[in-house]
């Protein structure tokens, strides 16, 4: 059975349309024009995956760029019609999905950097990227990124270094690895989007920050927050007390914890 019917087979009960590339310029970039496609033509998709060995153009937050070098898993999964809670709860769910997947082919220690870095030993093995259109119907589209053969070496001072599922398990090899992530991302948070309440306490349980922990938040303007984590919001937004008040803080990188 060749590549593209073993995922059929295993997706199945998950995704209808399921796309391949051996390279492409970002998936997430695709995931987001076909949304804009159906959104504006007022058509409707069922669930679908957009996979590439490799790409050339890979976006990461903040209008990063994802180094995608060939041997790595790239994806985007797509789906419209679902809830507003369910589209804020996606980067948590999708976090604890990555967890799964990785750690179903063996890798060992993997932990949550918030809001959905996963890193193994300090290193980002895998990262994720959710975007959402809103509208009379809404759609999202949640990206991962995992290194499997090898883990690019990233030339930014301020970034995390990297590693790969390579660098930890011994048995496989790319192909099996990427086959294996795939049918397990999806069908976990397939599976979580039906009852959110135990994935999103997994997510709270691997996260690297903790309440109680100092940390520092770099946010999209450059600012720097430091302060104490009380905890988590519903939303899984960070809770600071600085100087004793407290700050809700949506998105932006813990640099130091």
């Amino acid at each position: 059975m060749n590549r593209l019917s073993r995922l059929r087979e295993g997706l199945a009960a998950h995704v209808e349309n399921l796309v391949l590339f051996k390279i492409t310029g970002s998936t997430h970039a695709l995931a987001r024009a076909l949304i804009a496609e159906m959104d504006d033509e007022q058509q409707n998709l069922g669930s679908t995956l957009i996979l590439a060995d490799r790409q050339d153009g890979g976006e990461g937050r903040g209008d990063r760029r994802w180094e995608s070098p060939a041997g790595g898993l790239y994806m985007s999964w797509l789906r419209s019609g679902l809830t507003a809670e369910t589209i804020a709860q996606l980067p948590m769910l999708a976090a604890a999905a990555a967890h799964a997947a990785v750690t179903g082919i063996g890798v060992p220690d993997a932990r949550i950097k918030w809001p959905n870095d996963i890193l193994v030993d300090g290193r980002k093995l895998a990262g994720l990227l959710v975007f959402a259109r809103h509208g009379e119907t809404s759609w999202v589209t949640v990206g991962l990124g995992i290194n499997l053969e090898t883990a690019p070496i990233i030339d930014n001072g301020d970034a995390l270094l990297a590693t790969s599922v390579a660098d930890h398990v011994a048995e496989g090899d790319a192909d099996s690895w990427r086959h294996d992530i795939v049918c397990t991302f999806v069908t976990e948070l397939d599976h979580s989007m039906a009852d959110p309440k135990p994935t999103l306490e997994i997510w709270r349980s691997l996260l690297i920050q903790q309440p109680g922990d100092s940390i520092t938040v770099r946010l999209a303007s450059g600012e720097m927050v430091s302060g104490t984590l009380v905890d988590f919001s519903e939303e899984g937004f960070l809770r600071i007390r600085i100087n004793g008040e407290e700050r809700v803080i949506t998105g932006g990188d813990i640099i130091d914890s």
